[in-house]
């Protein structure tokens, strides 16, 4: 667990699929409609493909796919939460983001090694028991790997300028 969350640390919660998770609100830019990603050629399966976001160009990352094996399909209550740290900007599409909440030092619990494996205990800060159900809280760094995205920004540019977008 970092030092951060065992000071106590304000969080964004977001569903997908029947998993709630939390990203430290320091990391989160925005949260906006979910809107069809225009897929990258050769690009990963855990990238949805990327969008126009305010003249600037963001990879979507199926965070779902990634952590759990589970294929993002979207719904009314889709968001997109933009995401912004050393290894730049994301876009996560979620299935909801429900609200923003601190939780104490003292309520963030280890997640088990033997659970998930030395290799991915780096992905995830902690976990949370709330009335509603666990809340994982993730490590932005960390869940969304730069090389998932790396060379797509460049690339996304063209695929959307073909497409008469204002990039």
């Amino acid at each position: 667990m970092n030092d951060a969350a065992t000071e106590g640390e304000t969080y964004v919660l977001f569903r997908l699929g029947e998993e709630h998770y939390g990203l430290p609100v320091s990391s989160v830019v925005s949260i906006v409609r979910y809107e069809a990603a225009t897929p990258v050629p050769r690009s990963p399966e855990t990238v949805l493909g990327v969008v126009n976001l305010r003249g600037r160009v963001l990879p979507v990352i199926d965070l779902g796919r990634r952590l759990s094996g589970r294929v993002f399909e979207p719904m009314l209550t889709s968001r997109i939460v933009v995401t912004e740290g050393a290894k730049g900007a994301v876009g996560i599409a979620v299935d909801l983001a429900s609200e923003v909440a601190t939780f104490s030092g003292e309520s963030i619990k280890p997640v088990p090694e033997d659970v998930l494996g030395p290799d991915n205990m780096h992905v995830f800060v902690g976990v949370v028991e709330r009335a509603d159900g666990l809340v994982i809280l993730l490590n932005p760094e960390e869940a969304m790997p730069k090389h998932d995205y790396a060379k797509l920004t460049a690339e996304a540019s063209d695929v959307l300028k073909e497409e008469g977008a204002d990039v």
